[in-house]
């Protein structure tokens, strides 16, 4: 515990002196425009703006004008006033962060009854200078998906794999040609990624989110650590009135795999009647009987059997989540915590048949606290105090064992937990699976990992408006732990070793922040310090000008980014053992501390108007981020592939900054009142991504020159390619919104490594630098969301009906011919391409989603029941093929010469079973689900 103490001082003193961070980026809206007298067209001197259930106001200037700084992104009420004038509410005010919501307005001549308006939502926020979506509450409740990485996939620019990231709504996406870890989560302030694999595991329940926001590149100076996107969601703040609601949905009356999910939220004053300090609340609680539903079934010749289901793949999940607001005149705080923990199991098709009650069992918690001080110097100037903490754990493990590591390969143990008997040896069967396809029965996983990451965050941002010029300047710092344990642990039980100290070296765990046996050590007892946690210190600083005039907004910043991951560097790699007082083994003396980086970073945006109807945008940005720390960091065990001479090594501690640069241009173009055209092209350049490369080395000087493979900054890429989106409202009761994008994304590596087997294989041990489409390169994209309902008091009984239908389409990803595939074989070794890099492609998808709701409006209560269907039109999407064939349900293997010669050993039922695996369900998309729901909604007056 006294390391966490140490940074609990840090952070306070960090605190007091007003020190900032990296990850604490909530950012904030303005609302600004003019008042006029609606008969003379005169600007009205004085006039008062309010946004209600806020402390924030204004008054207009001597030219009618006025500005409101300081904004929590979300949906407002506006009252305006006048003396002598009829006063104006203006209702469904969205403000963005770091946009302004431009809102002029008249007032009429008389004390006449308050007016109330209601704006049509904004097809796209015009002082913007870059690419930004924004989804509100109302559009969320509305929608046919959950999650907040499924609502982000259907903005312009995104791939995402269909069915991928389970029913939590958790998949990776892709963000115009970006690998997955380039896009930056962040929850109430607080970035939720993974340091280590670069995800993110936060969820957030869709009744919680006020607004999700999504910017794909071109983002403030503020924001950094993401070279494709920014997802940024503020949660749901109390109101006045108490409201509570109420949501159940399942599946269980109209399938098998049991989809159910229940919701609960509560807000309002926490003092009855008292507005200035509210509160709200969220839980959900989800579990599913199949965590992960396919379209096509498990067909098991070789049992006579088919299965809908895949057994064993039970998942559960918690979600919640909490805000308090507390307004003190010009002072502002805001307090909340967002969590969520996951159980699922990790499928592995080779256990499906005999061993699923093996499959490898998978836990994680996520909690984060975040605070925010605000205070209002003056009309024009204000400062915010960001402050957070999160901590991350997950482990895998085997469901019967856990913790117990001397178990997993004590078979014995297996005996006892299966009801079974052993052989007279005391040893189990080599395979008991006659037909040698699937693992045999019993054979149980030995692979345990764990994984911890903590991180205490401050950040300060300073705001003043000068004239036309809205200044601000802020930095931060993020003191992180990490830690990670990995080890194959089924010879344990089986080892020679004298000492469980002994056992566990023999098996050189991938370990740092735990002890050898994978317990969290809270000290410094560590063999060496190599196997110590790591702490990662990273640290921004920014300035921006955002310059607005009537017919023009241009947006200048610069950020400085300083990273420090504390990794050890090998002081001599080409000679790795000469730094030390061992000539043949490692020890402390041979490492350094790496070097921090300093990156510096120019963002530009420029926005105005062409016509009265359109408006222009461009930028330009650099955007760094550092590479995944589970490629930079390594324990002590891991260095002993020099010592072994092993080909590979999965770390390289020297690794410098990821570097994308985006250019942007676009307009947007409103048709008529109802409707809006945007187009805009982008392209980015690319280049240090990591992936595998050759590196030399010799144990003395002089000596034998030796290999070994690791992570470099080798990989470089380009994206370029346009987005399209048309959107129309008040169609009748009908609106829609359509988004299609054309892409290229090319490089010379998809993934970290994906120059794997060329490195493996080619004379020279080196990966060729070949430009060839990656792996995310859909060339078309596009979703359209159709949206009908019928408002309050018309068409009788079809009062407040909605139907949503949400169409989804994409080209195929790409892929690598082969002449040759065995799913049971090393096709690394042997197969050889057909063509080149990702020179085919696979088939196209298509997907209709339809969420139908009724509303009956008792007053105070609300109740809504809905049916919720997923792909509607049942559609057997294939999301894999076999790159033998092209085919998601053969690899051709069975015609082959060499497997006629296995299946005349172990008879038909080895081309069943093969017949069986490579039809795998996991090559297609998700089946037609069938969901029912009721929503219960109560609110009542402030109390």
């Amino acid at each position: 515990m006294e390391g966490v103490f140490t940074k609990f001082k840090i952070f306070v003193f960090v605190l007091l002196l007003g020190v900032t961070s990296i990850f604490a980026q909530t950012g904030s809206g303005k609302l600004a425009g003019q008042i006029t007298d609606a008969a003379t067209g005169e600007p009205l001197i004085g006039a008062n703006i309010i946004i209600e259930n806020t402390n924030l106001g204004a008054a207009t200037d001597i030219d009618g004008n006025y500005f409101i700084l300081n904004i929590t992104p979300g949906t407002y009420t506006v009252k305006i006033s006048y003396v002598g004038y009829s006063s104006k509410t203006v209702q469904e005010i969205r403000i963005v962060s770091g946009i302004t919501y431009e809102l002029n307005e008249t007032l009429t001549s008389g004390l006449n009854l308050d007016e109330i308006v209601v704006t049509d939502k904004k097809f796209f926020e015009e002082k913007s200078t870059n690419t930004v979506k924004v989804v509100d509450s109302d559009q969320i409740a509305k929608l046919p998906v959950r999650g907040v990485s499924n609502i982000a996939a259907l903005q312009s620019g995104v791939v995402i794999q269909e069915g991928s990231g389970g029913l939590d709504g958790n998949a990776t996406i892709n963000v115009r040609g970006g690998r997955g870890s380039e896009v930056l989560y962040i929850v109430d302030g607080v970035p939720q990624n993974n340091l280590l694999t670069g995800g993110s595991p936060s969820q957030v329940s869709n009744n919680a989110i006020e607004q999700l926001s999504f910017q794909v590149g071109g983002y403030e100076a503020k924001y950094g650590q993401a070279q494709s996107g920014i997802i940024n969601v503020t949660t749901k703040a109390g109101k006045p009135n108490y409201n509570i609601f109420l949501e159940g949905v399942t599946s269980e009356l109209t399938d098998d795999y049991g989809y159910n999910l229940y919701s609960a939220t509560l807000g309002g004053p926490i003092i009855p009647g008292v507005a200035d300090h509210t509160f709200f609340a969220s839980v959900e609680r989800a579990w599913f009987k199949d965590a992960d539903p396919k379209a096509k079934p498990w067909e098991f010749a070789s049992l006579g059997e088919t299965w809908t289901t895949t057994p064993n793949n039970d998942a559960g999940l918690w979600r919640f989540s909490g805000r308090t607001t507390h307004l003190f005149g010009d002072w502002k705080v805001n307090l909340g915590v967002v969590g969520n923990s996951n159980e699922n199991n990790l499928v592995t098709t080779a256990y499906v048949k005999n061993s699923s009650q093996f499959f490898t069992k998978s836990t994680s918690s996520n909690l984060s606290f975040s605070g925010r001080v605000s205070q209002t110097l003056s009309a024009n100037t204000f400062w915010n105090l960001n402050f957070g903490y999160r901590q991350f754990d997950s482990k895998n493990f085997n469901p019967f064992f856990e913790d117990d590591l001397m178990a997993y390969g004590d078979s014995t143990i297996w005996a006892n937990q299966l009801g079974v008997t052993l052989l007279g040896d005391g040893q189990r069967t080599s395979s008991i699976d006659e037909f040698g396809v699937f693992s045999p029965r019993g054979r149980s996983q030995g692979l345990y990992q764990r994984q911890g990451q903590s991180a205490i965050t401050a950040d300060f941002d300073f705001t003043s408006q000068i004239d036309n010029h809205l200044l601000e300047f802020g930095g931060g710092v993020s003191f992180n732990t990490v830690r990670a344990y990995g080890i194959f642990a089924f010879q344990l039980a089986g080892s020679t070793q004298p000492t469980l100290q002994g056992k566990f070296e023999e098996m050189q765990p991938y370990v740092f922040g735990y002890d050898i046996t994978g317990q969290e050590e809270v000290g410094s007892d560590y063999e060496n310090a190599r196997q110590a946690a790591r702490d990662p210190f990273l640290a921004y600083a920014y300035v921006q000008d955002r310059f607005e005039l009537e017919d023009l907004v241009l947006n200048v910043g610069l950020r400085m980014d300083y990273f420090d991951v504390k990794s050890y560097v090998l002081k001599n790699p080409e000679i790795p053992f000469a730094g030390g007082s061992d000539p043949l083994n490692f020890d402390d003396d041979d490492f350094e501390i790496r070097k921090a980086d300093v990156e510096f970073s120019p963002r530009i945006g420029i926005g105005f108007p062409v016509t009265e109807s359109t408006v222009f945008h461009a930028q330009y940005g650099r955007f760094i981020q550092l590479p995944r720390l589970t490629d930079l960091y390594a324990g002590p065990y891991d260095y002993n592939n020099y010592l072994n001479m092993e080909p590979q090594a999965s770390f390289n501690a020297d690794m410098k900054s990821e570097e994308t640069t985006q250019y942007e241009v676009g307009f947007r173009q409103l048709l008529g009142n109802n409707a809006a055209i945007n187009i805009t092209a982008f392209y980015k350049n690319i280049k240090g991504l990591v992936n595998v490369q050759n590196a030399f080395f010799q144990r003395t000087p002089g000596g034998e020159v030796l290999n070994s493979i690791r992570p470099t900054n080798s990989d470089f890429g380009t994206t370029k390619g346009f987005a399209l989106s048309f959107d129309v409202t008040n169609l009748s009761y009908f609106s829609v919104s359509a988004q299609y994008t054309y892409s290229i994304a090319e490089g010379t590596g998809s993934s970290t490594n994906s120059s794997q087997t060329s490195v493996f294989r080619n004379d020279d041990r080196q990966a060729p630098p070949v430009i060839a489409p990656l792996d995310f390169d859909q060339r078309h994209t596009g979703t359209i969301n159709i949206d009908f309902f019928v408002p309050k008091g018309e068409l009788g009984f079809f009062e407040m009906l909605n139907a949503n239908f949400l169409i989804s389409f994409n080209s195929g990803r790409p892929y690598t011919p082969v002449d040759e595939w065995n799913i049971l074989g090393d096709n690394s070794l042997t197969a050889d391409v057909k063509g080149y890099v990702n020179s085919a492609y696979g088939p196209s998808q298509f997907r209709v989603d339809m969420r139908l709701e009724k509303t009956f409006d008792l007053g105070s209560l609300t109740v809504s029941p809905y049916l919720w269907i997923e792909n509607l039109l049942d559609a057997d999407n294939v999301v894999n093929v076999w790159r033998s064939t092209g085919s998601p349900e053969t690899t051709g293997f069975l015609l082959t010469e060499s497997a006629k010669n296995i299946v005349q050993t172990f008879g038909e039922g080895y081309a069943q079973d093969y017949n069986t695996m490579e039809k795998t369900p996991f090559n297609y998309g998700i089946p037609r689900l069938i969901r029912l729901g009721l929503k219960v909604n109560f609110s009542t007056l402030g109390m």
